[in-house]
C-alpha cells in the first residue's frame, strides 16, 4: 500500500482519527486531491514567507482593508448559506479531500417507462445519446473533517437541505451500518443525485448517484476490520474485488505515490493524483465523434500514462516547502512520447549567467532525435512528407539553411534560460535569455553568416558591445506606458548562441563572462539551494535544474499592484461598480511601504528533473530566508 494512502491523518485537537480518503474512494478514481490537516497548514501559515510578509506591521492595514473587500464580495452567497467568510474558512478542521470519479452506471428502466417511449428514429438517436453520456459521466466527492459539533457547518447542511425542500427534492434516507445516508432526488427521478453523510464530523457529499452510498460503505468496513482485526494486520483479514477495491490498492496510485515521497520522513500535508488517460477515455466515448478520435488517440500512445501525481510537504529549519511530482510512463517510449527525449546534462550556470539573475533554468533534451519522432507523428496524420513541407522547406528557402542536416546537429542539446528584472514593473518586466550550446562554434558563426545574408538588414544590424558582436533587430516603435519595450537581438558567446529581448541583459551577461560583475555559479544562494537540492536527488542525475530568487517575482506583482496604470485599468474595467472603485483606491494608497522593507521575507527556490525507465519526476525545494 503507498506511503501516503496508509498513514493516518496528523493528531487534531480532538483524539479522533479520521480514515484516510484513498482508502474510501474507488480503485477507478480518475482524478483526487487530499489535504492531510487543514488546521497544520493554517499553523503553519504564519512561519511562511508569504503569511511573514502579509503579518508585517507596515502591511497588516492593507490587509485588512483588502480581506473587508473579500467579505463585503461574500456578503450576498454567504447570507444564501447563512455563513459569513470567517466561518466558511473555519469549516475544514482536518482532512479535506475532493475527488472525479467515474459516474455510476445508468439505472434500469421500468417496463412503463419502456412503453412510454417514442420509437420514432430521431427519439431513438436521442436516447442513444443520452444513454451514452449517462454509461460515461463523471461524478464528484467531496470529504470533509470539520471536526465534532461545528456549528457552522450544521447550519450550512440545514441551509442546503431548506434549498432541496424548496426546489421539490425528495428526500430518500438510508441506514449503512451506523451510518445515516441522506439522498436528494428530483421528483421525475431526472437530473443529478446528491447524496451526504455525516459520522463524527466527518461529512461525505456524493454527486452523483450511489457515490456517498458507496464511500459509507467502505468507511463501515474500515470500522469493522478495526474493531475485529484485536492487533492482526487489515491485509490478513480483508480482501477485495474490483468492485470493492479502493484507490489507496490501485497499482498505478501506489507507484505514483511512493515516488511522490521521495526521502521525506514525514507524511505530506498535500497530496494529489490524476488518471489523464481514463479522463480523455470518457470524454472521448461521451462525444459522437470517438470512433474517428479514439485511434488517434491510441497511435499517439497517450494511455501509456498511467498516472500523474505528486505530494507537498512542510519543511524545517533551513527548508521552507518541499514538493514532488512524478508521471507514470509505460514503456517503450513512442508516438507521443518519442518526442519526450530527456538527456542528463552537467546543470551549473555558465560563467557568463549573471548573479543578479532572477531565475536561471537548464534542461538537456535529444532535439534530433526528438525532431524526427515529431515528423513521423506529424506525417502520421497529416500525410508523408507533410512536416517537412511545413518546416523544413521553408527554412531553407528563407535562410538557406537545413534544420535536419545542419542547425539540429550542431546542438549539444543543452538549453539554458535566464530572466532579469527590468523596470519598470508589468507582465513583461523580466528581461530573457535564450541560450543554446553548440558543438563547434566556428560552424554557429557561418550559419549566423547566412542567416544574415538572406534576411533584411534591419532585421540583423551588427553591433559590438565589450569587443563581442551582436546582431540587434530594429526596435518596435510600440509605445505603451508602462510596458518594457524589447530589443530583440541573437549572438554567439564561446560555444552558446544567444537570443535576447533586452539590451540590459545583453551587457550584464558580458560583464559577468568577462569577470567584472559576480557570476551565479558563485553565489551562496544558489550554492546553498543546490547543497540541499544534491540530498533530493538520491544519486540520480537531473535533465532539468531551474532557480528563482522568488522575491524578484513577489516584488513584479507588489510594485504593479500599487501602480497608477493598475489602479487605473482595474476602475476602468470595473465601471459603475463599486469594489473596483475600492480597490483601485486601495492601490492609490500613498503609504505602501517599500518593497525593500518586505523583500527580506523572501529566498530562493528551485525545480530539478530527472528520467527513470518508469517515467519522469519532478521536485522543487523552498529555502527559508536566512535572518
Amino acid at each position: 500500500m503507498a506511503p501516503e494512502a496508509s498513514a493516518q491523518s496528523s493528531a487534531t485537537a480532538d483524539t479522533r482519527t479520521t480514515v484516510p480518503a484513498p482508502r474510501l474512494l474507488p480503485s477507478g478514481t480518475l482524478a483526487y486531491l487530499r489535504v492531510d490537516n487543514v488546521n497544520d497548514i493554517r499553523a503553519d501559515w504564519g512561519e511562511s514567507s508569504l503569511g511573514k510578509m502579509l503579518e508585517d506591521p507596515k502591511m497588516r492595514p492593507f490587509v485588512s482593508d483588502i480581506y473587508q473587500i473579500l467579505s463585503d464580495l461574500f456578503d450576498q452567497p454567504g447570507k444564501e448559506m447563512g455563513l459569513t467568510l470567517d466561518e466558511l474558512r473555519s469549516l475544514p478542521q482536518g482532512q479535506l479531500a475532493i475527488a472525479l470519479l467515474e459516474g455510476p452506471p445508468p439505472e434500469e428502466k421500468t417496463d412503463e417507462q419502456k412503453a412510454e417511449e417514442e420509437e420514432d428514429d430521431d427519439a431513438i438517436a436521442r436516447r442513444l445519446r443520452a444513454k451514452r453520456r449517462q454509461q460515461n459521466s463523471f461524478a464528484v466527492a467531496i470529504m470533509i473533517d470539520a471536526g465534532p459539533n461545528n456549528q457552522a457547518m450544521e447550519t450550512l447542511v440545514g441551509r442546503l437541505m431548506e434549498l432541496a425542500e424548496k426546489n421539490r427534492f425528495i428526500v430518500q434516507n438510508e441506514q449503512i451500518g451506523s451510518i445515516e445516508l441522506t439522498r436528494l432526488v428530483r421528483q421525475r427521478g431526472n437530473g443529478d443525485v446528491i447524496e451526504w453523510f455525516e459520522q463524527d464530523g466527518f461529512y461525505v457529499i456524493g454527486l452523483g448517484r450511489t457515490i456517498a452510498q458507496s464511500i459509507a460503505k467502505k468507511l463501515n468496513d474500515e470500522q469493522r476490520d478495526t474493531s475485529q482485526s484485536s492487533g492482526r494486520s487489515r491485509r490478513s483479514t480483508t480482501t477485495s474485488s474490483p468492485e470493492t477495491e479502493t484507490l489507496a490498492q490501485n497499482a498505478d496510485f501506489v507507484a505514483v505515490m511512493s515516488r511522490s515521497i521521495g526521502a521525506e520522513a514525514e507524511i505530506p500535508q498535500i497530496t494529489f493524483f490524476v488518471n489523464p488517460y481514463g479522463i480523455a477515455k470518457r470524454i472521448i466515448a461521451r462525444s459522437g465523434s470517438a470512433f474517428f478520435i479514439a485511434p488517434i488517440v491510441q497511435d499517439l500512445g497517450i494511455e501509456k500514462i498511467r498516472g500523474i501525481g505528486g505530494s507537498v510537504f512542510r519543511g524545517g529549519e533551513i527548508i521552507e516547502s518541499v514538493g514532488h511530482m512524478h508521471v507514470l510512463i509505460d514503456p517503450p517510449r513512442d508516438g507521443f512520447f518519442g518526442v519526450l527525449r530527456p538527456e542528463d546534462i552537467e546543470v551549473s550556470p555558465p560563467v557568463w549567467v549573471p548573479a543578479d539573475a532572477a531565475s536561471f533554468t537548464c534542461v538537456g533534451w535529444d532535439v534530433e532525435t526528438a525532431f524526427k519522432n515529431m515528423g513521423k507523428i506529424v506525417n502520421r496524420f497529416a500525410g508523408e512528407g507533410n512536416f517537412e513541407k511545413n518546416l523544413e522547406k521553408p527554412a531553407k528557402e528563407r535562410f538557406d539553411v537545413s534544420l535536419t542536416e545542419e542547425v539540429f546537429p550542431l546542438m549539444t542539446g543543452r538549453v539554458v534560460t535566464i530572466q532579469r528584472y527590468q523596470l519598470p514593473a508589468n507582465w513583461n518586466s523580466m528581461a530573457r535569455a535564450i541560450a543554446i550550446e553548440v558543438k563547434d562554434a566556428k560552424e554557429a558563426d557561418k550559419l549566423l553568416e547566412k542567416v544574415k545574408a538572406k534576411v533584411p538588414p534591419q532585421r540583423m544590424t551588427p553591433e559590438v558591445i565589450r569587443g563581442k558582436t551582436v546582431y540587434f533587430s530594429e526596435k518596435s516603435t510600440m509605445d505603451r506606458a508602462g510596458i518594457r519595450v524589447p530589443e530583440n537581438s541573437v549572438m554567439l558567446l564561446g560555444d552558446w548562441l544567444l537570443f535576447c529581448d533586452s539590451r540590459e541583459i545583453v551587457t550584464q551577461m558580458l560583464r559577468a563572462e568577462a569577470g567584472e560583475i559576480d557570476r551565479l555559479a558563485d553565489d551562496e544562494d544558489y550554492v546553498l539551494l543546490t547543497s540541499e537540492l544534491g540530498a533530493k536527488l538520491e544519486g540520480e542525475t537531473p535533465f532539468l535544474f531551474q532557480f528563482n530568487r522568488d522575491a524578484e517575482s513577489y516584488r513584479i506583482l507588489y510594485e504593479m499592484a500599487n501602480s497608477e496604470e493598475t489602479a487605473q485599468s482595474i476602475q476602468n474595467r470595473g465601471g459603475d461598480n463599486p469594489i473596483a472603485g475600492r480597490v483601485a483606491d486601495l492601490m492609490r494608497r500613498n503609504d505602501w511601504p517599500k518593497w525593500e522593507d518586505l523583500e527580506k521575507y523572501f529566498s530562493v527556490s528551485g525545480i530539478f528533473g530527472y528520467d527513470e525507465p518508469g517515467g519522469i519526476h519532478i521536485g522543487s525545494l523552498n529555502l527559508r530566508p536566512i535572518e
